[in-house]
């Protein structure tokens, strides 16, 4: 722990403390590495410190990126100008290399073997050999993706789009030019770059134009890496259809902030009449049908799970993914496990107990407290 507080510049008392309440923990693997499981000081959740031969080798969390809400006055606050980056809709991972292994961490801070596995397959190991100080910052997406699922055109089953290259030590983000030419030299793929801007008009326009596509949104950044998000309301309606499904296991706020996030875009395009009944009635249909079929499914006996599938070399690399999840506290249930060419296909199922468990009450006649 003093290594720790030496590396991190935290006092080994709040260390003490942090651990304590389970904001820090010691993960054994075979490199053993503390995870802030919780923001501690400057210090990000997320952030990874490994117990390697050499010492201990930081891995910095990454930092949340404000968002919007009026995207006119939002952009004038915040830039005169700034690119925008595609948000693409998956999960946040960083990819480094600690003694000589790729090895790929979540947002949460956990090395997952199974995305280190699909990772290490599509990136350019001499990239880490000429930059081992360098992080890569990107979003898996696809079908075979066990946290977030959503295909693209680009990736129907698994990609790795990088947004950003840090210094993994102190969290300093490349210029966006010099990350371009890094992309483009090492043959590593990036999220879509749409063109720099000078106004939040034009953002709006885009963001409903790539909205309609089934696309999430965009992050505007600067030169310098100053960063702002902004989605369309497309993809909020569908994280609320996927929260609805599994009403009781999301808790109000994740509901709440994202119907703030469809009346204040719906403000902004001036949204009257037919056209904001139209946005209405998408928004009502999110929340009210999932609900009705989960209530309909658990009425009928049946449990509404959320089922994927993963691939991955060998079984023991998939039994790893599931201890992570566990880690997240997560109670997933292996349902199949079968043998595809060289890799092992993993059909899994996530359980949602509250969900079912108080639709199930509540289909028995237990009352609901206001």
């Amino acid at each position: 722990m003093e290594d720790l507080a030496e590396k991190t510049g935290i006092s080994l008392q709040k260390l003490e403390e942090a651990k304590k309440k389970n904001k820090l923990q010691l993960i054994e693997w075979s490199i053993p590495y503390y995870r802030f499981k919780e923001k501690v000081e400057h210090i990000e959740k997320g952030t990874v410190a490994f117990i390697t031969s050499k010492g201990l080798e930081l891995v910095r969390g990454f930092p949340k990126i404000p968002r919007a809400l009026v995207i006119s006055t939002g952009f004038k606050k915040n830039f005169e100008k700034a690119f925008a980056e595609e948000k693409m809709d998956g999960y946040n991972v960083r990819t480094v290399m600690i003694e000589g292994k790729i090895i790929s961490l979540t947002r949460g801070g956990l090395v997952c073997e199974y995305t280190t596995s699909r990772i290490k397959k599509t990136i350019n190991e001499k990239f880490f050999k000429d930059y081992p100080e360098l992080m890569l910052c990107g979003e898996v997406v696809g079908m075979q993706n066990p946290y977030q699922e959503k295909s693209y055109p680009e990736a129907r089953d698994f990609g790795y789009f990088i947004f950003d290259i840090r210094n993994r030590t102190t969290n300093k983000p490349l210029k966006h030019s010099e990350k371009i030419r890094m992309l483009e030299e090492y043959g590593l793929k990036g999220v879509r770059v749409f063109g720099e801007f000078n106004n939040g008009k034009d953002i709006l326009n885009l963001v409903r134009k790539i909205g309609a596509e089934g696309r999430e949104g965009v992050v505007l950044k600067t030169e310098e890496g100053k960063m702002l998000k902004y989605t369309a309301n497309q993809s909020t309606n569908k994280d609320l259809q996927y929260a609805f499904t599994f009403y009781n296991d999301y808790g109000l706020a994740f509901m709440y902030r994202r119907l703030v996030r469809e009346a204040f875009q719906a403000y902004e395009l001036g949204l009257e009449g037919e056209e904001l009944e139209k946005e209405a009635s998408a928004l009502g249909k999110s929340i009210l049908i999932p609900m009705v079929e989960t209530i309909r499914k658990i009425a009928r006996g049946e449990e509404v799970t959320e089922d994927f599938e993963i691939e991955v070399p060998d079984e023991e690399t998939g039994m790893h993914f599931v201890e992570n999840l566990k880690h997240l506290g997560v109670i997933a249930t292996i349902r199949e496990v079968r043998k595809s060419g060289n890799s092992v296909i993993m059909k899994i199922s996530r359980h949602y107990p509250s969900t079912n468990d108080r639709t199930k009450a509540f289909l028995e006649g237990a009352s609901w407290s206001d």
